[in-house]
C-alpha cells in the first residue's frame, strides 16, 4: 500500500469550525434557558442592631482570697469553708449573677484552692473568676 501524495499542492487542510459554533450555540442556548430556573431569592430575616442601653446595677462581685496558712476571706471577712459555703449558697439565692472572683497568694497551697472551688461549685456558683 503506498500513499499517493494529492493531485494538487494548492489545497491546505483547514480546521473545520462549524460543528465546534454548533456544539457552543446549543450550550450556549441550555445555559441561558437554565440560569433564570437556578436562581430563587432565599427568604432570610437579618437580626436587626439594637442600641445598648446603659443600664447601672449593682455589683454583684464577691471576692474571695485564698491566703497562705490556707485561711479564706471572703469581701475581706474571714471565714471557714463551712461558712463560705453558706455565704456562697446566699449570695447564689439573692442573685444568681453574682461572680466570684478568686484570688490567691503568692505560694499559696494549690489544695486550698482546689477546696475553695469546690464549695462554690457545690454551691451552685456558675460565675468564678480567676484573678491573680
Amino acid at each position: 500500500m503506498a500513499f499517493s501524495a494529492p493531485a494538487s499542492r494548492s489545497e491546505l487542510a483547514d480546521i473545520n469550525i462549524t460543528p465546534l459554533v454548533d456544539v457552543m450555540l446549543v450550550l450556549l442556548v441550555i445555559f441561558m434557558v437554565t440560569a433564570p430556573m437556578l436562581s430563587r431569592p432565599i427568604n432570610v430575616m437579618l437580626p436587626q442592631p439594637v442600641p445598648p442601653t446603659k443600664s447601672v446595677e449593682p455589683s454583684n462581685d464577691l471576692v474571695l482570697k485564698v491566703g497562705l496558712a490556707g485561711n479564706y476571706t471572703l469581701d475581706d471577712r474571714v471565714v471557714t469553708l463551712a461558712e463560705l459555703r453558706a455565704r456562697l449558697d446566699e449570695a447564689r439565692i439573692d442573685d444568681p449573677r453574682t461572680v466570684l472572683q478568686v484570688e490567691t497568694s503568692d505560694g499559696a497551697d494549690y489544695q486550698h484552692l482546689v477546696s475553695a472551688l469546690a464549695q462554690a461549685q457545690a454551691s451552685g456558683m456558675g460565675n468564678i473568676v480567676m484573678r491573680n
